[in-house]
């Protein structure tokens, strides 16, 4: 873009050439704000974040699909597919056991993720938070 049409940009819209650039600088890739995109949209599903938040407090860091079904009142296929959901967004991972297979989170990004959304949820003023004091 010459000089002319960022004035010109500039006089109509009330755009700083200097933040344009930085912004255009430091654009996000759109293939990888598709790929963030994608991680916070498998969480948006509550279900879906109930099974992580079950697995980021899990006492041995892993359960099995029964557990967290029966843990959150829900049944085994339920279950079953939400963590396949979770698999193939490489949030959650899987080992066997015979014929049991558990789950655990796949790494410590997916864990601070989770707990600094929460932490941000907590300080939200309003009466209608019900994490506002948790912990």
């Amino acid at each position: 873009m010459d000089q002319t049409s960022t004035e010109m940009i500039s006089k109509e819209h009330s755009v700083h050439p200097e933040q344009m650039q930085a912004v255009r600088d430091n654009m996000l890739p759109y293939q990888v704000a598709q790929d963030v995109s994608s991680f916070f949209s498998i969480l948006k599903d509550p279900t879906r974040l109930q099974v992580v938040y079950a697995l980021l407090h899990a006492p041995d860091n892993e359960l099995c699909v029964s557990d967290i079904a029966a843990g959150l009142n829900r049944d085994d296929t339920t279950i079953s597919h939400q963590l396949r959901l979770l698999r193939n967004q490489r949030i959650v991972a899987m080992r066997k056991v015979g014929r049991i297979a558990y789950y655990h989170l796949v790494d410590d990004h997916v864990r601070i993720v989770l707990e600094l959304t929460l932490s941000h949820i907590r300080e939200l003023p309003g009466a209608g938070n019900p994490l506002h004091n948790e912990e």
